[in-house]
């Protein structure tokens, strides 16, 4: 069995898969064609037809007096469905990939304990003018919502999530079943796969293009990370209630659900402020669609965000121009942004550029992007850091716990320059960033 690196925080971490049923519901206009892997035969239903919500929760965990295997399966069960998704995704023959599916899939785990009971904050003592002297202040663990990108899951970040929770904070890592993840699998429903542009059937006049579906898609992500933290939050106020109504355990294997449930002085998990939203790639579109829209109709309540961290965002799928801050009251406050690119994506020069205008109207004044220098796309997900991959991973450490200037002023090191250092294959120049691996320059 092999394991990814593990988290070096403050606290063991836990993981617990939920899902909320929900009533059938179609978002947008398209088709989808779908060949069963048994029989066949092809389907045609909608492309973007939500039936549940499922996320991964990794959490600071209490596995005392317990006995709680570590270990959490980092490739979506059953393989086939991910190896046909991971073909779908990249093109390969299943041939191909089958050798490294077979061997990820069976061997590598994450380094968590699966289901165990969220561990629960004690008080914190702090001076008060009172009889005693010494009163005590609830603690709740903060809030973080994760959102994948294309060809992603609920499990390709995990040392993204599992270093947050480490640290002390509930994250919530969304399985998105839009058809952009490499596989949506459930246990009432067969594999949904990773939509491709060949397999869509338009139903209606008008553009019919990837870029199309893309915003449609965005559409759909944003209901599922709206319902899925109006489900948690009733979970942390309310508790469990029961088999029929609210979340539910995706294996339905034992969940202690009691340590999920606030009691009258101390929240589990806040979830009233101070949530921070985080996604990569096409998740970072997601997370701007979120910050500059008004929530769905039927979901009144915003989620209340403070920060938001947005690594390689894929702005393409989000019409132009924009997205932009919503209109605001004279109390209300932007959420404070952060957005780290890879060092190909800054180099992606109108895509660079429009980048920088975006964040800007949110942040005027301030330098609020960062760039990694020799960091590739992939280098914020898993995937740099499974056996036998060498690349470097640039996973966050500081996460923005406190003043997002001073951070940035920290972890800066030079300014942007760019030499040539060769040619690509269509005869263009080939750019490069100057300085050393692992640099940061501030925008």
């Amino acid at each position: 069995m092999l394991f990814l690196p593990k988290s070096n925080g403050r606290f063991p971490v836990g993981a617990t898969t939920f899902k909320l049923p929900v009533s059938t519901k179609v978002l947008g206009t398209v088709k989808i064609s779908r060949h069963g892997h048994n029989d066949g035969g092809p389907t045609v239903e909608p492309a973007l037809q939500l039936d549940e919500v499922v996320f991964t929760a990794y959490y600071p965990a209490d596995i005392k007096g317990g006995n709680i295997k570590k270990g959490l399966d980092w490739l979506l069960r059953p393989l086939q469905a991910s190896l046909h998704g991971y073909a779908h995704y990249s093109g390969i023959s299943t041939w191909l990939l089958w050798p490294i599916v077979y061997l990820y899939g069976r061997l590598l785990r994450i380094p968590v304990y699966p289901n165990a009971p969220l561990l629960r904050q004690r008080p914190t003592a702090f001076p008060e003018h009172t009889q005693a002297g010494i009163e005590t202040r609830p603690s709740s663990w903060p809030l973080v919502i994760f959102s994948h990108g294309l060809g992603g899951s609920r499990t390709a970040y995990s040392q993204v999530c599992t270093r947050l929770a480490s640290a002390g904070r509930v994250v919530l890592a969304i399985q998105h079943r839009d058809g952009s993840g490499h596989a949506f699998i459930s246990l009432t429903a067969a594999p949904r796969l990773y939509v491709r542009e060949k397999d869509l059937i338009w139903t209606s006049d008008g553009e019919k293009t990837m870029i199309d579906f893309r915003q449609q898609q965005l559409a759909f992500r944003r209901y599922e990370i709206y319902l899925a933290f109006r489900s948690f939050k009733q979970l942390i106020q309310d508790g469990y209630q029961g088999s029929t109504h609210g979340l539910q355990s995706i294996d339905k294997k034992f969940i202690d659900w009691s340590s999920w449930s606030s009691d009258v002085e101390i929240k589990a998990v806040e979830c009233d402020k101070d949530v921070l939203l985080a996604g990569h790639s096409f998740g970072g579109a997601t997370v701007f669609t979120i910050l500059s829209t008004d929530p769905p109709a039927d979901i009144s309540a915003p989620i209340p965000i403070h920060k938001a961290l947005i690594l390689d965002p894929w702005l393409e799928p989000i019409p132009s121009p924009g997205p932009c801050p919503p209109p605001q009251g004279p109390r209300d406050a932007l959420p404070q942004l952060l957005v780290i690119n890879s060092e190909k994506f800054s180099l992606w020069k109108d895509h660079f550029a429009r980048l920088i205008g975006v964040v800007q109207a949110w942040e005027p004044k301030r330098r609020r992007v960062l760039t990694i220098l020799r960091s590739q796309h992939e280098s914020f997900s898993d995937f740099p850091l499974l056996p036998l991959v060498s690349r470097r991973s640039c996973t966050p450490k500081a996460f923005i716990d406190g003043d997002v200037d001073t951070f940035v002023d920290e972890i800066a090191t030079r300014k942007m320059e760019i030499r040539i250092v060769g040619k690509k294959p269509d005869g263009s120049p080939q750019r490069q960033l100057v300085g050393q691996v692992g640099e940061v320059i501030a925008h």
